[in-house]
């Protein structure tokens, strides 16, 4: 007997949005560390330092995120970054035991992608299509470009955003195919950006902003002490914001991450020539490979084009991979396409156990940007593929998952080991007669009778709470 309430008062959903605020106060009023709790050295950073100083204190700060893999980083130093200051750029590390975080006062400060603001008449020419301008700055790979907003705004859904369209075959080099307002072609041979508009982009905005296919944390393989991202707002890249390569341990804690993805990864016979064959990502915290202690909680964490927090590894047959003791908590996650993502399958061995998904609120799937109509009805809150050889311990208690255009639940069998995967108190909130989940390729409506069957017989969910909505207020 499961607990199934159907609700046509949406009053009763006020504690939700409660809920949601309360989570997003705790995130922006987050502190950050003393610096004397560091045991190594605290290299500061702010937009008005400069490089040639050696970052050792905030009047002698460092200025570009370029200057992160020119320090001498040792385990226990900490990287901090000027609260209210925009940093422009990426931090790519291969050391040991750092923390990067933030420090001052005001707003957490943003690391922001986009390399500068394009809304300048001088960086774009007409092209010999009419109506489609030329950016004169090489951009490699672009996955997301938005319109008069300013990356430092906070809790901004409905930001202005391109659409990326791919080539089309027996296309001329000049992207004929863009057809509507603000649609881009990124030219993945040649870095040449296009975008339909129908004057000077330069002159139409005061702000664009541009996001080319690169993390911006990237963790390199091979490390074994823990990696720390703490009380920055991570913005507008085509790829990851956060991204861990085969990393042991590692936390990102107290972080806001918006506006990431939307980058080619790979591309069928080496050109663009469908929509179909245009594989894009990025997630806002990726685990790639295998680890062992790794933490992601109190993030507020929306409109991201792929997933917001996964550990995945899959189809290498020469190497092994174990992921362990693993958890995800007290994240406010929303308008993604997916929202937790694991699979470790398809490799020469794969372990996962040990892993603790709790505390989150997952809201609004397949609402954001990257889910097109064409996308959206493939969007799934919690995604399972496959799989390990071996599981163990994966428990899920206590989450929120309040209304998807997609599906709550998806898993591709062959299904765990009996008593791998244990939920626990967790509540699903769903319009009627919509998906719940997506089971060895059959949908589960969100009704009393499919639902109960579902979580009894599957999920074998204990005290788990299903709230039915209707769709107008």
């Amino acid at each position: 007997m499961i607990n199934y309430i159907i609700t046509k008062n949406w009053n009763d959903l006020e504690k939700f949005e409660i809920k949601a605020d309360l989570m997003k106060d705790r995130v922006l009023s987050s502190t950050d560390p003393l610096p004397e709790s560091f045991p190594g050295k605290c290299y500061y950073f702010s937009s008005e330092g400069c490089d040639n100083n050696d970052g050792l204190s905030p009047e002698k700060s460092l200025k570009s995120l370029e200057m992160v893999e020119q320090l001498p980083l040792e385990p226990g130093d900490a990287v901090l970054f000027r609260r209210g200051d925009l940093f422009r750029g990426s931090v790519n590390c291969n050391k040991n035991g750092i923390t990067f975080s933030a420090w001052g006062s005001g707003d957490k400060p943003v690391i922001c992608g986009s390399k500068r603001n394009y809304a300048d008449p001088s960086l774009w020419v007409k092209s010999s299509v009419p109506g489609i301008w030329e950016c004169t700055v090489p951009l490699k790979n672009v996955g997301v470009v938005s319109f008069d907003h300013d990356p430092r705004i906070i809790g901004k859904y409905d930001a202005l955003l391109g659409f990326s369209v791919p080539h089309e075959p027996g296309m001329e080099q000049i992207p004929l195919h863009l057809k509507n307002d603000l649609e881009f072609f990124s030219d993945l041979d040649t870095d040449k950006f296009y975008l339909k508009s129908e004057q000077n982009p330069g002159e139409r905005f005061k702000r664009i902003e541009i996001g080319e296919n690169v993390h911006l944390f990237c963790f390199r393989q091979g490390l074994r002490e823990d990696l720390t991202v703490d009380n920055l707002h991570i913005t507008m890249t085509g790829a990851h914001g956060i991204s861990f390569l085969t990393h042991n341990r590692g936390e990102v804690r107290n972080c806001i991450i918006d506006y990431v993805g939307g980058s080619v990864l790979w591309r069928k016979g080496g050109s663009i020539i469908s929509s179909a064959m245009n594989i894009r990502f990025g997630n806002a915290v990726e685990v790639y490979g295998g680890c062992n202690g790794f933490k992601v909680w109190n993030n507020w964490i929306y409109q991201i084009y792929d997933t917001g927090i996964t550990h995945q590894c899959h189809w290498d047959k020469e190497n092994c991979y174990t992921q362990e003791n693993v958890e995800y908590f007290d994240n406010l996650v929303e308008y993604c396409f997916w929202f937790f993502e694991y699979y470790n399958t398809d490799n020469k061995y794969s372990i996962t156990r040990n892993i603790h998904v709790h505390d989150n609120f997952c809201r609004f799937g397949g609402c954001g940007w990257g889910c097109t109509p064409e996308r959206w009805m493939k969007s799934s809150m919690y995604s399972f593929m496959k799989k390990a050889d071996e599981t163990e311990n994966y428990l899920t208690e206590k989450n929120i998952f309040q209304f998807t255009r997609g599906i709550i639940y998806k898993h591709i069998p062959p299904i765990t080991p009996e008593g791998a995967l244990i939920f626990k108190n967790n509540v699903y909130i769903q319009y009627a007669r919509e998906r719940f989940a997506l089971w060895d390729e059959k949908e589960i409506p969100f009704t009393r009778e499919d639902t109960a069957a579902f979580a009894d017989n599957v999920l074998k969910e204990e005290e788990g709470t299903y709230i039915e909505v209707p769709y107008t207020k």
